[in-house]
């Protein structure tokens, strides 16, 4: 499934083609997350049916995570980062999978890696598909985020930095019973 989407097709050829925008608000009708742990500012445009989304993140130094994350330097936590891009992940596969009914979504793999620093000011654009709806209550998703108005090139510089996107994640979903995980509270 979705072999033939990636981070360019979804933001340049198919946004602006789908069901439209979903607001930070609205979002939350998909998610558990509630602010200031909801991490998305809006999906600007998304295909459930053929399992994608294009989702946007502004980046503001008046973010929490930014107070002693670096004094001489601030730059975006790849922990923040991560957490983003798989609500954006999470809220695909709920769409897709229909209403929680009892359950909760986990993620039993995340394979992250990260192109470059994010400073604060900075407009990210997601792009986020499934790769599979998998076997029952599993799916299988691709992820990348870029930082807006930014060249992204995959050879380090004189640095040894590279500009390549900012993330790119695949990662593995599955939905379970709460009573599952009951156990791990207690």
């Amino acid at each position: 499934m979705n072999d033939e989407l990636d981070f360019n097709k979804i933001t340049s050829e198919l946004s602006g083609t789908g069901s439209g925008m979903i607001s930070h608000t609205d979002c939350t009708a998909y998610m558990r997350h509630r602010q200031p742990a909801l991490a998305i500012d809006w999906i600007k445009d998304h295909d459930f049916d053929k399992g994608w989304v294009h989702a946007i993140r502004g980046i503001s130094i008046t973010d929490p995570h930014f107070k002693g994350h670096f004094d001489d330097a601030a730059m975006y936590p790849g922990t923040n980062l991560t957490q983003d891009i798989n609500q954006i992940g999470t809220l695909l596969y709920t769409a897709m999978c229909g209403p929680f009914d009892g359950e909760i979504t986990a993620f039993t793999k995340i394979d992250a890696q990260f192109g470059h620093p994010i400073p604060p000011g900075c407009v990210i654009d997601f792009a986020v598909w499934a790769r599979d709806r998998g076997e029952g209550k599993r799916m299988n998703v691709q992820m990348e985020g870029r930082v807006r108005d930014f060249p992204h090139y995959d050879k380090p510089n004189k640095y040894g930095l590279t500009f390549a996107p900012a993330i790119r994640v695949k990662s593995e979903l599955i939905r379970a019973k709460r009573a599952l995980y009951d156990g791990i509270w207690m």
